[in-house]
């Protein structure tokens, strides 16, 4: 793997002085859970009522992490507080979707008839998964519950292959990605998503990359191999830029892809199902909103076309331009920023307000 070089010098802009200092929060284990019984556990993979008749259902061990429903919009939906089939798998295309997203879903939650050994190697063999719009990054599916689902992404290149977060292990998935060329970095965008890290590390000899802020013992990632310090940014290669984004975590980074035009967001940015639109997670915030706001103003002018979120769909403009005017409606929606404040943004003014 090329050395990290930190790109520039320090980057300017003003915090505001009303940032909140909280402690980040990682993510429980799932060994914290309390144990089922063997006749509650049954209780629970039992087939939920919301769900349309059929073969294909969803049980009540579902965690609401949306994975499902927009792997397989057409299939699976929101009712009540999880995931259910609102229509059962009715073309070959949607069978594979469903199997797909069954494959993926972090607590294994989704029943499907078995399929046979001709079927299943085939469904194996499709993963990592391309993306709309991508040429070199792949959605690499396994959600791992540690993550609460998060989704996990493979960039194949070819000066090193990269793991961006972790899926949840699986042989199998390692065999496919070693078959692609296996994997030579693991860029952790923060410490919610960095679920199976290190038994990804030990199968390939990859090198983790993760800023200092976000490492800690009892997650494993004190033991790094490349920490980033300072604000960066840093380069990971040709086309490969690391942006730190503090504001869900205190060392929230991500990266962009140049040749794919794609923002690898972690937890940063993502797709609003109720606004349908460019958002910030208000309630699931760890560290500072303001200090989140500022991070998406300065990546405002980032040649983005795709954005590939920790959680949630991903989201594809048409322009860099489309995604700019997409960020600029997350400042003044979310952070009610005066069209003064925008301005700024737009004249690369870095005396940024909240």
């Amino acid at each position: 793997m090329p050395s990290i070089r930190l790109l520039g010098g320090p980057r300017s802009g003003s915090y505001s002085s009303f940032i909140r200092q909280a402690q980040s929060r990682p993510p429980a284990p799932a060994s914290s859970r309390h144990p089922l019984t063997v006749r509650a556990l049954k209780e629970v993979r039992t087939r939920r009522e919301e769900n349309v008749p059929g073969d294909v259902y969803v049980d009540h061990t579902c965690i609401d992490c949306d994975t499902c429903r927009w792997m397989a919009p057409s299939v699976f939906g929101r009712v009540g507080d999880m995931s259910a089939v609102t229509r059962q798998p009715a073309t070959p295309e949607e069978r594979q979707r469903a199997l797909e997203a069954t494959i993926s879903c972090p607590t294994f939650s989704i029943h499907m008839p078995r399929q046979s050994p001709e079927e299943t190697a085939q469904l194996m063999s499709s993963f990592p998964l391309p993306i709309t719009g991508c040429r070199d990054v792949f959605h690499c599916g396994h959600h791992a519950e540690s993550t609460f689902g998060g989704a996990s992404y493979f960039i194949r290149r070819p000066d090193g292959n990269i793991l961006v977060d972790s899926p949840r292990w699986s042989p199998t998935l390692a065999a496919r990605l070693e078959a692609l060329g296996g994997v030579d970095t693991i860029f952790l965008t923060h410490r919610d998503d960095v679920g199976d890290h290190a038994r990804w590390a030990a199968r390939f000899g990859a090198k983790r990359v993760l800023h200092r802020r976000e490492m800690n013992a009892r997650q494993g990632t004190d033991k790094v191999e490349r920490p980033l310090d300072g604000t960066g940014p840093w380069s990971l290669g040709e086309g490969l830029t690391v942006y730190l984004t503090p504001g869900h975590t205190e060392g929230h980074a991500v990266l962009f892809y140049a040749p794919d035009a794609a923002l690898l967001a972690g937890d940063h940015l993502f797709l609003s199902r109720r606004l349908g639109r460019l958002a910030i997670s208000i309630t699931h915030n760890w560290y500072s909103l303001p200090r989140q706001l500022e991070s998406v103003a300065e990546l405002v002018d980032l040649p983005v076309r795709h954005v590939l979120p920790g959680h949630g769909r991903p989201m594809h403009f048409a322009s860099a331009d489309e995604y700019r005017a997409a960020a600029l409606e997350v400042l003044r929606c979310d952070g009610q920023w005066d069209d003064g404040s925008l301005r700024a943004v737009g004249g690369r003014t870095r005396e940024l307000q909240v």
